[in-house]
């Protein structure tokens, strides 16, 4: 189960990181990333993820709850599919927030991420987040529902910061000139990944 989680979210991470498939409703396709961690499994986040599935409760863990990790959490109201169905639905119930609900194009998480209602992509922008680095989740039958977990460190979300950085600016000519950064130009030298992602430790 670890690997499915793991996986699923490097590979959505890289494709962000690319620019080339991840669409943003109202937005095109989401731009490159100039730097995106690979994300490592973390069996500390993984605890957490499990303390909050197995209280088998509808809501996200208060903050002081989760260790300084910020949480995502699924309710599958279907009790007869596999646990592996609920993990991969969960995850792409998160993912697709952007394609649903997008997110401006310069990606800045702005405190007006935090008030619209069902339409948020609070659960997309922590799989996104740049420098997360770790993840661990959990899934538990809880009777008539599914929970489903994932705990993120950092975790992201943070106001005024961006989920990832799309632009490098050049000062020309007296003035700041923004562009799209390439894909990894932030990432050490030799440490980007066939993914796009950024290696690490």
């Amino acid at each position: 189960m670890r690997d499915i989680f793991l996986n699923y979210h490097n590979e959505k991470r890289g494709s962000l990181a690319r620019g080339q498939t991840e669409t943003s409703a109202g937005w095109g396709i989401a731009p490159p990333a100039t730097i995106m961690y690979r994300m490592k499994y973390d069996c500390n986040a993984e605890s957490y993820a499990q303390q909050a599935v197995n209280t088998c409760r509808r809501t996200e863990l208060p903050a002081y709850a989760t260790g300084g990790h910020k949480q995502n959490l699924f309710i599958l109201n279907s009790p007869q599919v596999s646990p592996k169905q609920a993990i991969q639905y969960a995850l792409s119930q998160w993912w697709s927030q952007l394609a649903r609900f997008g997110m401006r194009s310069n990606m800045m998480f702005y405190q007006s991420e935090f008030n619209r209602g069902a339409r948020n992509v609070l659960n997309w922008s922590k799989m996104a987040w740049w420098n997360t680095r770790y993840v661990g989740c959990a899934v538990k039958n809880c009777g008539s529902f599914y929970a489903v977990s994932c705990m993120y460190y950092p975790g992201g979300n943070n106001v005024n910061q961006y989920v990832y950085q799309v632009t490098s600016s050049d000062f020309i000519d007296g003035m700041v000139e923004y562009q799209v950064g390439a894909v990894c130009s932030g990432c050490p030298r030799g440490q980007c990944d066939g993914q796009a992602l950024c290696r690490w430790g």
